[in-house]
C-alpha cells in the first residue's frame, strides 16, 4: 500500500475516533515533513537551480527562494568573501 494512502487512512480514522489526538499527530507530521523538505532543499542546492527546486515543489523559483533563500544565503555568506558571495547569489537567481 502506498505510504500516503496509509497515512491518510490512519489520520481519517484518528480524526473520527479522537480529533484532538489526530490534530496532535497532524502537527507532528507537518513538522517532520517541513524538516525533511529543508534537508532536501539544502541537498539539492549545490546541484540544482532554484527554478528546478521550485518545479519539484510545484512553486515558482521566487517562492522557493523566498522560503529557503535567507537560510541558504546566510550559510554560504559565512563560507566565502563578500564579492564572491554577491556573485553566487546573483548567479543562483539567474538560473
Amino acid at each position: 500500500m502506498d505510504i500516503i494512502e496509509a497515512l491518510n487512512r490512519h489520520l481519517r480514522e484518528a480524526a473520527a475516533s479522537d480529533p484532538l489526538v489526530a490534530l496532535a499527530e497532524i502537527a507532528a507530521i507537518k513538522a517532520a515533513v517541513a524538516e525533511r523538505e529543508r534537508e532536501a532543499v539544502r541537498s539539492a542546492l549545490p546541484h540544482h537551480s532554484w527554478r528546478e527546486i521550485g518545479e519539484a515543489l510545484g512553486v515558482t523559483k521566487q517562492a522557493v527562494f523566498q522560503r529557503f533563500g535567507a537560510e541558504w544565503a546566510g550559510r554560504i555568506k559565512s563560507s566565502m568573501p563578500k564579492k564572491q558571495w554577491h556573485e553566487e547569489v546573483r548567479r543562483s537567481l539567474r538560473d
